[in-house]
Formats: C-alpha cells, structure tokens, sequence
C-alpha cells in the first residue's frame, strides 16, 4: 500500500500522522523481529543512531497493538519525551521539574490512549483520572494535565515571577506528580478496571537527552515502572547514554540493537529492496517523482548504500540529488553525498561540543583523528595492490585503549560518523572492538582506489581492516591535546580544573552555562529543514527558542506555511534541543 500524499520530504516520524506511519512501513525479517520483542513482556532498550528508524519501531508495535487489541487486551502506549532538555536545572516548589513532567506526560499520555482506544467515554463516570483530579469531563481532564506540562515548561523561560506559575501548578499536585508509586497506583486501577493484561510504554526520547541527571532519574522510573503488568521500552542512543547506578543493561533492561548494514553481496540486495520500498510507499504512484528516482536503478543503489543503512540519511540524499534534476545522475547524487556530510554528518557532530560542553574536546579530537589520520590510513591501505583487490572501510583497536580514546570514539559512534560492528581478533591473541567509517564521508575524504565509489562498495570485506595499536604514537599526539585545559578563568584567563567551581588561583565562582539556554540561542539556521523553510521560517522566529515557544497556528501565519511544514518545523527545533 502506498500513501496518496508525497511524504518524500517528512523524514521524521513526528511528521507522519498516526495513519500514515503504518502506509509508509516496511517490515522486513529484522523488523519484524524487533516489533515482536517490543510487543513483549520484557524490558528492552532500542539502540541506534539518529535516523535509524527506532521511532517508526516504536509507533508501529503501538499500533499493532492497538489493532489487536480486543483480543489480548495489551494495552500500547507511546511517550515522547522531546523537550526534556528544557527542564534542565528547573525547581517546582523545591522539587525536581523534570521528575514531575516525566510522571505528567505519562498520565497524559496513558489518558489519551484510553480515550482513543474508546475505554473511557466523553463523560467522566468510567474514567479512573475523576477519583484524582476531581474532573468530571474527560476533555478537561486532558486539557487540565496539558496545562501542567506547559506551566512547568514555562517555569525554564521564566527566571522571575516562578512563584505565580508554581501557585498555577498547585503545591499539591506537584507533591503527588513527583511520587512515582502515585503514578503506579493509578496504573494499576487502570489496568483493574479495564481488564488490561499488560500495558507496554514505548519511551521515545527521554534517553536522548545528553543531561546525565536527566538520564539517571528516568531510568530511575523505568525500573521502578517496569513489571507485573507493566512493560517498559525505550529508545537510547548508542554508547553515550548513563543509566545510573541503580540500572545494569542487560539486567534490568535487553538491548534490541538498531543497524541496517551487511557489505556482503546479499546483505546489499536485501538492503536495496528494502530502501526501495520505503521509497515506494512514500510516493504516490501518480507521482511524476517515481521515474525520476526508479528509473535510474545504479545510480538509487549508490544514494542507498552511501546512506550506511540510515532512512533518513536516504531521505536526505534523495531530495538533495533530485533538487533541480531531471532525474538521479551520477553527479547529482556525488553533489548530494557531499551536501549531506557538509550540511548534516559533520555540523552535527561538532553542535555536540555545545549539548557535552565538558567533552567538547573529545568531540574535537575525535573528529580531527579520524579524518587525519584513521581515515588517511584505510586510504593508504585500499591504495595498495592486493591479490583480494578488498577495499576496506573498517577499523580496529585493542580493547585496552584509553578511557579518552573510548569517548572519543563513543561519541563518534553516537553521531554516526562511525558505527561498531562486533569484535574481532587482532595480533597479539588479542581482540578488539571493529569500526566502520560512514560510507558517504569515506566517499567525501576519497578513501577508496577508485572514483568509481559502488565499484569500491562491491569489493568492501569485513575482514579487511586497519589494526591501530593502542600505543600507536599517532595517536597518542592526538589524545595528548586532550590534556590540555580546555576552560579558562572568566577573571584571571587561567586554565580551570576539571568539574571546577572555583578558581584555583583568584578564588573566581566558575559560571557554569546551561546547555539548554545556549541550544535555545541558536540561530534557525541550525535547525535541520530545507533551504526554502528556513529563509520563511526567519522572517519572523530568528532562534530555535523562538520556535520551541510558538505555536503551530503562529507557524502556520507565514506564508506557505501550514499543517505539514508547520509540524515539520517544530519537530525540528524539538529534535535540535533534545538531541
């Protein structure tokens, strides 16, 4: 089934209506897979990369459940926590702002699938929320815990007159909204009084979030959620996410692992079929774009395999190569390759330095390691005549490498510019982690022996790889930068110590700068949106934060913007704060 809506350009799942997701679906074998554990009793943690599809699994095991459930009364409810970062720092009444909204958006969000589901009907007798807020009408009931998600939103804009907003929330709902068995209380009728055998939360976003608080207080509540007749599931970036010290992976939670990418001949073929159908499902087959994208077959099988596995990514691709094309070329889609690293892969590796302010440096080095020497050195080695004639992409290190190396790579792995892929033997009896350097910057840095980049794709082997040492020297130039001071005294220009409050040397406070003040600053320009909506978008909202604030009917005020953009929009600047 293909939609009647051209849904090329809406690469997020937030930009998809409910209906729509399940029309722009494709479950292959490896999806299918990771839906039936998310429909399942066990905790689970879906891991992967920014655009690898974790929401659209998330929203599609909600609506098979929902589809099924009359007869299995598994009751699927989907969270997003997007804009979680706003409330970092925040107080309520002395109480922690984010633990109360995170408790909020679930009651919310528990509410509205029973209303939806129709268990609860317009009025109020059979809706178990009356016997706590006292709200006789379910519309009100909504609106009511809409408003204190929004006054406690507001209390992060707001740096006087909080006292009024806190008085609006009321000091007694945010004393019963930070207590988690409060919220598991009416869980537990809920499921009682609607014959529910199993409600299953799809957390999406929460753990997105680069606060380490944040992360620790609401992993803190997904253990505490999670059991009897609660399921809980979330999705978590790779390698940068901290759980806290109350919650062990593998223990408390599985992890369902999110990489689409196989070098070998038939792990490519599936892929292509796969991406081809995403494609197809998102076009209209009365689309004049059809022909344009199917009819040039070697040139789709590149833009698919330089995406690294990443539907957005392809997205991406796509329309940058069709814009202004008559159809794909091989050099519309080499321009487009380009226009995705220098516009998306790279800047938004290096915007981390502002979400991790302490790894700032790590992000940096990181990134000038491997492009100055990593990558140089797979292009040596996919340079040299071999009887194989295998071109490489991968990497390796011993496990021993420094805990500086590891964050270094951890947070290359987190923005994609690297993804692991299992461990391997390497000399010496030892073994070691193995990376793969994103194919599209590997096709940018001309790291292959040939121009002739699906050429050199055909001929990649998982068991071609560069070994670095750990005590490699190279290395060790880059990681000793690291050691420098990367914060200077406001007062006495001194470099700061780690963590500092104070300056060691004129006794100076050390200011420390909220993460998401500076994010909020940002200019539209950071926002990832098409040329066109950004130049629209600035004639009235300059900053992300503008636009976190408004509402969609402000959005919607511009010319040629409406529904579609306007949700386009906001999930952007959504996104771009929360990660």
């Amino acid at each position: 089934m293909t939609t009647s809506e051209d849904l090329l350009q809406t690469a997020r799942c937030e930009d998809l209506l409910y209906e729509q997701i399940s029309q722009v679906s494709v479950l292959g074998e490896f999806e299918r897979r990771i839906i039936d554990s998310l429909k399942g009793s066990g905790a689970n943690l879906l891991e992967g990369a920014r655009g690898v599809g974790k929401s659209m699994l998330l929203r599609m095991a909600e609506i098979e459940l929902d589809a099924e459930f009359n007869e299995g009364r598994k009751l699927g409810v989907y969270v997003n926590f997007k804009t979680s970062t706003l409330l970092e720092g925040v107080k309520a009444d002395q109480k922690d702002a984010f633990q109360i909204w995170v408790n909020i958006k679930l009651l919310e969000a528990l509410h509205e699938k029973l209303l939806g589901m129709s268990l609860i009907a317009k009025g109020g007798s059979d809706d178990p929320y009356y016997r706590v807020f006292g709200i006789k009408s379910v519309r009100e009931t909504k609106a009511h815990l809409e408003d204190k998600i929004h006054l406690l939103q507001k209390l992060a804009f707001l740096k006087t007159d909080q006292n009024a907003i806190i008085d609006q929330i009321g000091k007694e709902f945010i004393s019963k909204a930070q207590d988690t068995s409060f919220l598991t209380n009416i869980i537990k009728e809920v499921t009682e009084l609607f014959s529910i055998k199993k409600i299953i939360f799809f957390f999406d976003e929460a753990a997105h979030t680069f606060i380490p608080t944040q992360q620790t207080i609401f992993f803190e509540i997904f253990k505490l959620l999670h059991g009897g007749k609660v399921a809980c599931k979330a999705a978590v970036y790779p390698t940068v996410t901290n759980y806290g010290r109350n919650f062990e992976v593998g223990q408390d939670a599985i992890v369902l692992p999110v990489f689409r990418f196989d070098p070998g001949e038939a792990g490519r073929r599936e892929n292509r079929q796969h991406f081809r159908s995403i494609l197809d499902k998102r076009l209209p087959k009365t689309s004049s774009i059809r022909k344009k994208i199917f009819q040039r077959g070697a040139e789709l099988d590149l833009c698919i395999d330089l995406s690294n596995g990443n539907p957005r990514a392809l997205l991406h691709i796509i329309n940058s190569a069709l814009a202004g094309q008559s159809s794909l070329s091989e050099r519309s889609v080499s321009l487009a390759v380009q226009s995705y690293v220098d516009q998306e892969l790279l800047p938004y590796h290096q915007s981390l330095a502002k979400r991790l302010p302490k790894y700032a440096s790590h992000i940096r080095v990181g990134l000038d390691l491997l492009r100055g020497y990593i990558i140089p050195e797979i292009r040596a080695k996919n340079h040299r005549k071999t009887k194989s004639e295998y071109q490489s992409a991968f990497f390796t290190i011993q496990r021993d490498m420094s805990p500086n190396l590891k964050l270094a790579f951890d947070v290359l792995s987190y923005s994609g510019m690297v993804s692991q892929m299992g461990t391997v033997k390497i000399a010496g009896g030892n073994t070691g982690p193995r990376y793969l350097v994103n194919l599209s910057l590997m096709a940018t840095e001309k790291a292959f022996d040939t121009a002739k980049i699906a050429d050199a794709i055909t001929r990649l082997s998982l068991t071609d790889y560069r070994e670095f040492s750990s005590s490699d020297s190279q290395i060790h130039t880059y990681l000793n930068s690291l050691l420098l001071p990367s914060e200077l005294c406001s007062a006495c220009s001194l470099p700061l110590g780690q963590n500092a409050k104070f300056c060691s040397e004129c006794g100076q406070p050390v200011t420390s700068i909220s993460i998401v003040s500076t994010l909020l600053e940002e200019s539209v320009e950071a926002l990832s949106i098409s040329r066109r909506l950004k130049d629209r978008v600035q004639t009235k909202f300059e900053t992300v934060g503008a636009i976190v604030q408004a509402k969609r009917a402000e959005l919607m005020s511009l010319p040629y913007i409406k529904d579609v953009r306007s949700r386009i929009i906001k999930n952007a600047a959504d996104e771009f704060i929360s990660g």
